[in-house]
């Protein structure tokens, strides 16, 4: 019998899954981790767990993983706006169905699916997007986005038609310690090392990393089969977030807003080079239109029901920093 206390977690070295993996720990739980053989653990650093060697892709690997387990929390993805669906569908939906009858065949307890609050429609600040939003059709574009939505959407089929104990948790923009990959922390990183700061005209919802990790803990024992938390933080535009950032850690940096009239011929530009030339470009359509979005969300559902805390930026970031600082990723000026 497995132990009722261990938790396979996939993806348990990046932002938010080191967290996890910590709150796990901290809660007195056993995470087991699926890690590939010589990956960054960086953000491990001093966690107590157990260990599986293998790859996300392999069977084998996986049942090995989770027959040691009751709970699951899938959080490994590959992430990003560059490349097409077909880049993505090997890591993002495929071993989802894999994991989905594993865990079926084992009886795990609970399996709490990290997915991204871009499978829901944004909202403005008076009313940001909720849970019962359906998957905005423009994404399809977006391999990531679109990806994680049929991992979602498939899953969900699975509860309604096998009972499966699925939980889904759908995290914003995460910011916090623990980002040794350098995922959501490029936005602070760029803030706290350019002289001239360029921002978009829209904004986006920062949540907590370890807000979003006590949540998703939580999840395990409140979270109800077959239900979706956004797990959102503050809204604040890119303009209140790199004045934060600013007055804290870069004072002598100037604000610049990019609108939409400079911003939107250098996207198609950028679009048609990509298309020319068949390579992936950071600032094409889809991000374009992503960072000039008002996007943001609600996190009533969470906060009820699975006891989420309001983010604060300015100390979300400030233990971003100082964790970015520990491990030399800062320029020693701004430092």
């Amino acid at each position: 019998m497995p132990d009722l206390k261990k938790v396979l977690v996939t993806g348990g070295n990046g932002l938010l899954g080191s967290n996890i993996v910590r709150e796990l720990v901290a809660r007195g739980y056993s995470p087991v981790l699926l890690l590939r053989k010589g990956c960054n653990r960086l953000a491990l650093r001093g966690i107590k767990f157990d260990i599986i060697e293998g790859e996300l892709q392999n069977s084998s690997d996986l049942e090995e993983a989770i027959k040691k387990c009751n709970y699951v929390i899938h959080c490994a993805a590959k992430t990003g706006q560059k490349g097409e669906l077909k880049d993505y569908i090997p890591v993002n939906t495929e071993p989802v169905k894999v994991l989905a009858a594993l865990c079926q065949k084992y009886a795990i307890k609970k399996f709490i699916y990290i997915s991204t609050a871009n499978c829901f429609t944004n909202g403005n600040i008076e009313e940001p997007g909720t849970e019962s939003s359906e998957f905005m059709p423009w994404l399809k574009k977006s391999g990531y986005a679109y990806s994680k939505y049929l991992a979602q959407k498939f899953l969900l089929n699975e509860f309604r038609a096998n009972n499966f104990p699925l939980v889904i948790l759908a995290p914003t923009y995460l910011i916090g310690p623990g980002d040794a990959k350098i995922s959501s922390g490029k936005l602070l990183l760029y803030g706290i090392n350019k002289r001239i700061i360029f921002y978009p005209p829209g904004g986006k919802s920062f949540v907590d990393v370890e807000y979003a990790a006590e949540a998703s803990v939580n999840a395990l024992e409140y979270g109800k089969n077959g239900h979706c938390y956004l797990l959102s933080g503050e809204n604040l535009t890119y303009k209140e977030y790199f004045n934060i950032v600013k007055h804290n850690y870069n004072p002598q940096a100037i604000l610049f807003k990019l609108p939409n009239c400079i911003i939107k011929p250098i996207a198609f530009i950028f679009y048609a080079i990509q298309s020319l030339f068949k390579t992936d470009i950071i600032l094409n359509k889809i991000n374009w239109k992503l960072i000039s979005l008002d996007n943001y969300f609600s996190n009533q559902k969470a906060k009820k029901e699975l006891k989420m805390k309001d983010t604060n930026t300015k100390n979300a970031l400030h233990k971003s920093y100082i964790w970015f600082a520990e491990y030399n990723y800062i320029q020693n000026g701004n430092r």
